[in-house]
């Protein structure tokens, strides 16, 4: 491997991350190449080595979609160094195979850990609701939430895999949270999630959430990630109707620069007023707590009314056997009527 040719190409790529995907892929084709991936360089079997080594992977075992992320890394060092590539598309190398193999998060998974947490725990949960990848979110700064106005309150991140501008929002319950996290934060350290040596670990992050679910005692049925929140918020907007370009604008996904224009600032903020109102830590309480539809309302109603009709010595013996409607119906249409002729009325009700 010529390091000084890998490093410059490296060196153009904004994010640590993908920095060592990229050289891991170079390491793992220089396995099977058994030469310098710098020999392919204006090479005119740069596509025929590049499909026998995607051919190399499979015969290894390697799934599809691993294969197309080690397969990415030669195809795009050769073309940094303007070497055309010509592969035959019917080979399948970029296409991408859903997996199971992450745990399918449930936003009462992020309520049954919200009832376990702490403070930092519960602001931790609500950033996991943005859908932010993990290593834009141990980079996030307490400045970034420090902010007061009209909610929900937008806010923008620049994300380091894709340089693109995560455009999301602070709720009302997670300003609730801030307004307690953010005073009592060490001012001097930058970061929203702080450490002794400056911020969390993405290693860190992970064991925190995995604990939490531990803790709140969620079945898990596959790998318990950060990830995980990322999806559960791209697949609650496809749910909910948002369009995949606000769904990718709001959690700092990448989308043609031509489509950016068509999504505005105010249709950002409807969409994810709607979100929020499902990926939240509390459920939202409809009237006190205990109605759930515009039937149990009245049905609470009439219970109420017959009570304190009963508590005002209403004779008890001629309602006997009617519904709560029927029982105030009778009430209402006997107030003008001596009690006898209004308990006479009543019982004709129950015929």
């Amino acid at each position: 491997m010529d390091m000084g040719k890998v490093e410059d190409w490296l060196s153009a790529i904004p994010s640590k991350y993908t920095r060592k995907s990229y050289k891991h892929g170079i390491l793992k084709f220089e396995e099977f190449h058994g030469k310098g991936i710098e020999t392919l360089i204006k090479s005119e079997d740069a596509g025929r080595t590049i499909e026998k080594y995607y051919a190399w992977l499979r015969e290894k075992g390697y799934l599809q979609n691993s294969c197309r992320n080690l397969v990415n890394s030669p195809i795009q060092f050769l073309k940094y160094f303007h070497t055309t590539v010509e592969y035959r598309k019917k080979l399948g190398i970029y296409r991408s195979v859903r997996t199971t193999r992450d745990h399918r998060l449930s936003i009462s998974d992020v309520q049954e850990m919200a009832k376990v947490s702490d403070l930092r725990e519960q602001i931790l949960l609500e950033v996991l609701l943005l859908g932010l990848r993990i290593g834009d979110v141990v980079n996030l700064e307490w400045k970034t939430f420090d902010v007061n106005g009209e909610l929900p309150i937008p806010i923008q991140i620049i994300t380091k895999k894709e340089q693109v501008e995560a455009q999301g929002f602070i709720s009302s319950e997670f300003k609730e949270l801030l307004d307690k996290y953010l005073p009592p934060l060490d001012k001097r350290n930058p970061y929203l999630f702080q450490s002794k040596k400056g911020n969390l670990t993405t290693k860190r992050l992970d064991g925190i959430l995995k604990d939490l679910g531990n803790r709140a005692g969620i079945k898990t049925h596959g790998l318990f990630r950060w990830h995980i929140g990322r999806k559960l918020f791209l697949r609650t907007c496809a749910e909910l109707g948002v369009s995949s370009w606000s769904a990718k604008l709001m959690c700092g996904k990448a989308i043609p620069t031509s489509d950016d224009v068509y999504v505005h600032d105010a249709e950002l903020k409807n969409d994810f007023i709607k979100v929020s109102k499902v990926l939240r830590l509390r459920p939202e309480v409809q009237g006190n707590g205990r109605v759930g539809n515009l039937e149990e309302s009245i049905d609470l109603v009439l219970k109420a009314l017959k009570k304190i009709i009963i508590e005002h010595g209403y004779n008890l013996e001629a309602t006997e056997g009617l519904t709560d409607k029927e029982f105030i119906e009778g009430f209402m249409n006997a107030k003008v009527l001596t009690l006898k002729e209004a308990e006479e009325k009543i019982r004709k009700l129950r015929k």
